[in-house]
């Protein structure tokens, strides 16, 4: 049997009865996460060209509303309010993580089963079912392919996810049409990673192409449309394509329904790539153990694994803020000098800071073999701060906080949602999203989450 049939295999009979209780309580919290991440993050410049654009389409076009945009309450067709609540969603580099693959599900998966559970009027159980459908084939797929850093792995991955998702959403069950959905994905797949060196912000909406991407492959295939049998596996297939030197396709069907990979996902504390945030919990852990000061150092030594370096490491001083979000120095110097590094902290102001340039600087990138051992499973580090009066300080992080062995407490995940979510709703509104979330399995419609995801008087 190929692995795209295996993989739509599983899609199709995958039912909510087969899901153990943590795998569902999973799903919960990456529901709730994404969705306080989309909210805030609709409100960033990037996010408003998005939205301005499916606006206008609307307006114009006279096209029929069906599915929800976050914040601002316009309704539009599924695959624009995907396409739109994706890009919100990885609008920051603070939306969930699965390390093992480098990718951002959330976005994708969640945001194309709300859009097209919401116009189909689905219950919560079958949009937990989806959603856990969309996560399983895109991390699999992400473990055994691993492509970058010249592909952006979210985009090149993201297609398979959203085309998962949708067809448990429209309620397929014929295998052959879902192998063609997540075949007709790969066409779909693409995003490279140049916007870790050169910077701009058209890496913001890497997600909504994906989602809207696999989203239309579904649809797609759904009235007939076919893809090849072997789109991830063949010669010529995707892993082939985006990661010839990596490929381990027995990752990718390994105890497949018997083991969930959505409960490895890990929610991210700090707004940048993954792969700098053990150094920025080593950096942060020294800063309050030892007021560190930052004319005090000399020099700042980060022995991490080897993918830091081409991914994180060649930009120094950030021409913009994604330049910021994709620079280890940079990150490691903001949590050293500032002690912060939440939504707010990644600002004009602090891109030009001369503390946070100076210590940057002072930054330097070592591989080290035991975190190079331990990756991809983990994405540690070892800090070492060096002060000019001759004392040293190191902190080793081998999981960073909110991964899975380093998870975030229930409180933690309910503080960061409403922290972000506050940016735009009201409280009463945000206790609300939390409220129904927790209940999820026991919605008779998502349109009961999806209608309080909107500030009123908004459009």
């Amino acid at each position: 049997m190929g692995l795209t049939q295996e993989l739509a295999e599983f899609v199709c009979r995958l039912k909510y009865t087969d899901l153990p209780k943590e795998v569902i309580d999973k799903a919960k919290e990456l529901v709730l996460d994404q969705l306080g991440v989309q909210l805030a993050c609709s409100t960033l410049p990037w996010s408003k060209i998005v939205y301005d654009y499916i606006k206008d389409i609307k307006e114009s076009s006279g096209i029929r509303g069906e599915s929800t945009i976050v914040n601002y309450g316009l309704k539009t067709t599924a695959e624009d309010a995907a396409f739109a609540n994706a890009s919100f969603g990885h609008g920051f580099e603070i939306d969930d993580i699965y390390v093992k693959g480098q990718l951002h599900a959330g976005p994708i998966v969640i945001s194309a089963a709300l859009a097209v559970g919401e116009r189909d009027n689905i219950s919560g159980e079958d949009f937990i079912v989806a959603a856990t459908a969309g996560y399983e084939v895109m991390s699999r797929i992400g473990a055994g392919t691993r492509p970058g850093p010249i592909f952006h792995p979210t985009s090149a991955m993201g297609p398979f996810g959203a085309a998962a998702a949708t067809c448990k959403v429209l309620g397929i069950n014929d295998v052959e049409i879902t192998r063609n959905a997540l075949s007709i994905a790969s066409s779909f797949c693409g995003g490279l990673g140049e916007f870790g060196e050169t910077g701009g912000t058209a890496k913001r909406m890497h997600a909504g192409i994906a989602s809207r991407g696999g989203l239309t492959a579904a649809f797609l295939a759904q009235r007939g449309l076919e893809g090849p049998s072997a789109a991830i596996e063949g010669g010529k297939g995707f892993a082939r394509a985006f990661s010839p030197d990596i490929y381990n396709p027995e990752e990718i069907t390994h105890e497949l329904g018997k083991v969930f990979k959505i409960r490895d996902t890990g929610l991210k504390i700090h707004c940048c790539c993954a792969t700098v945030h053990a150094a920025m919990d080593a950096a942060l852990k020294m800063r309050r153990e030892h007021d560190i000061k930052s004319e005090e150092i000399e020099e700042i030594v980060d022995e991490t694994f080897s993918l830091v370096i081409p991914l994180v490491g060649t930009i120094i001083e950030p021409e913009d803020l994604s330049g910021m979000q994709f620079s280890a120095a940079f990150n490691i110097a903001l949590a050293l000098a500032k002690g912060s590094t939440q939504f707010g902290d990644y600002i004009e102001e602090n891109r030009t800071d001369p503390e946070i340039l100076s210590l940057a600087r002072k930054v330097k990138l070592v591989v080290d073999d035991e975190m190079e051992s331990l990756y991809p499973d983990s994405q540690g580090a070892k800090l070492t701060v060096k002060l000019k009066n001759g004392a040293s300080y190191t902190e080793k992080v081998s999981d960073p906080k909110g991964t899975m062995r380093n998870p975030l407490t229930k409180e933690e995940i309910e503080a960061k949602f409403r922290s972000l979510a506050m940016v735009v709703l009201a409280k009463d509104k945000v206790e609300q999203i939390i409220e129904t979330v927790y209940r999820l399995e026991k919605l008779e419609s998502m349109r009961a989450l999806s209608s309080l995801l909107t500030r009123e008087g908004h459009i």
